[in-house]
């Protein structure tokens, strides 16, 4: 983790949530994404949610949906979706 990296969060009305320093998405499904940010791990809860823009290189993400908690969250989360796929 580092933390001169930037990292922001901007929630649009509890049914957008923008992201910056967002190095990996962990896990995800409708009502439950969790994401691996430069500041820590982020878990962001709710319903419908989808992503709707996530850009590795610029280390951005978007998430729709009816927004009812995010919050930062000690220890792992165990493998990544996408590191137990290969």
């Amino acid at each position: 983790m580092d933390i001169r990296q930037s990292h922001t969060v901007k929630m649009d009305g509890r049914k957008m949530i923008e992201l910056t320093g967002v190095m990996q998405v962990d896990r995800f499904d409708s009502t439950e994404f969790l994401l691996e940010t430069v500041m820590g791990k982020l878990k962001i809860r709710g319903t419908g949610l989808k992503m709707k823009h996530f850009d590795t290189g610029k280390k951005e993400a978007a998430i729709e949906g009816r927004i009812t908690a995010f919050m930062y969250v000690e220890g792992g989360f165990g493998k990544s979706f996408f590191k137990r796929s290969t």
